[in-house]
């Protein structure tokens, strides 16, 4: 193997498995300075070691600012939604806010992009695959550690609101660095990231709504520019290839982000794991159970509820129905017991009904559970 690519390939590596690092093993704050640490160290490395090569940059100036109007346009809509969904207070500190996340971020979005455009330059598929998921776990590592995972259900909302929008960021990331080079990534990055830590106030939009349009906004961005500034030539063969690649991905993404919000409860739709085997006929271990969130819906006697019991949530039988001073209390079982669950369920308790069972799937889920147990 010739010095050039031995280098290439150390470097690739060596910054993947310390990004993977500091994500599993350095707690959240701590492990985005030490990510920033990390990559302009890697940057700089990068520079002084790697043997440049030139990289496709016609149209660079025209999608920089295109870049930089698409996310002030998109920081606008945010404030507009804001309107309807009202807005919150940001940091209050600019000061505490400017050194503990203002400044490790845009080092962490500059480093990375210097690191990402030097390793697509050398047109090395497995150095790119290497840099792609290096990538990701940095733009994790802005908001997120899996240090601070304890619970199943906080390890579902990272896969939700940080993997998932992280992975279709960088398939646009990548192919603009490829294509235009670093700066238009950096302006665009520093924008729709930043601007939270500077307003004073920011738009009340949900984690589940925001993690989606975090995911569908690159893809939007990758269509509208891979459209605008694809050369003509080669047009039915590389053009058909480049929609067919993004229409898999993007339905590949929805499936995916629509599997984890269900199961993390995001929408007016929600997936429960069958745990036990108390349901076995009607709903089985391994199961996933779809439930629509509760809100007030006529319960009777037959109905299969989702409830809360302390830290946990059942899935059993209404067996029994009392009003009991205008309060109505809900007596469960398990299908396969006679006896009734001991107490009742309030209507404060109840998450859910319960419809639709998808057979098998809900194994892997299981097993993890497990493993964080």
């Amino acid at each position: 193997m010739q010095r050039d690519k031995k280098i290439l390939y150390g470097f690739s590596i060596v910054i993947m498995l310390l990004l993977l690092i500091t994500a599993l093993f350095i707690p959240t704050g701590s492990s985005r300075y030490t990510a920033a640490t990390l990559l302009l160290a890697s940057a700089g490395m990068c520079c002084a070691f790697i043997k440049k090569r030139s990289i496709l940059s016609y149209n660079k100036n025209q999608v920089l600012g295109l870049m930089i109007v698409i996310a002030l346009v998109f920081v606008m809509l945010l404030y507009l939604m804001g309107l309807y969904f009202g807005y919150m207070s940001s940091y209050s500190s600019f000061g505490k806010s400017f050194f503990n996340l203002i400044l490790p971020n845009t080092i962490i979005i500059i480093a990375i992009e210097i690191v990402r455009s030097i390793m697509l330059a050398q047109k090395n598929k497995t150095v790119n695959v290497i840099c792609y998921i290096s990538c990701v776990l940095a733009d994790i590592l802005i908001m997120y550690s899996l240090a601070n995972v304890e619970t199943f259900n906080r390890f579902i909302d990272i896969i939700a609101l940080a993997l998932l929008p992280a992975i279709t960021a960088n398939t646009l990331y990548h192919y603009v660095s490829e294509k235009y080079g670093k700066l238009p990534n950096i302006a665009y990055r520093l924008i729709i990231t930043l601007y939270a830590y500077i307003m004073p106030i920011v738009p009340a939009i949900t984690e589940a709504l925001s993690s989606l349009i975090k995911v569908i906004l690159p893809l939007v961005v990758f269509a509208f520019i891979a459209g605008l500034y694809e050369k003509k030539r080669n047009y039915a063969v590389a053009k058909k290839k480049t929609w067919f690649s993004l229409i898999l991905l993007v339905i590949t993404i929805i499936l995916m982000i629509s599997i984890v919000m269900l199961i993390s409860c995001q929408f007016k739709y929600g997936a429960l794991v069958i745990a036990t085997g108390s349901m076995t006929g009607e709903l089985n271990k391994g199961d996933i159970a779809i439930y629509e969130s509760y809100d007030g819906q006529f319960i009777e006697v037959g109905q299969v509820i989702v409830f809360k019991k302390g830290d946990s949530k059942v899935v059993h039988r209404v067996a029994k129905i009392e009003n009991v001073d205008g309060t109505l209390r809900y007596y469960t079982k398990g299908d396969i017991y006679k006896e009734l669950d001991a107490g009742y369920v309030l209507e404060s308790d109840i998450i859910g009904l319960a419809y639709v069972k998808v057979p098998y799937l809900g194994y892997p889920t299981i097993w993890l559970r497990n493993a964080f147990n």
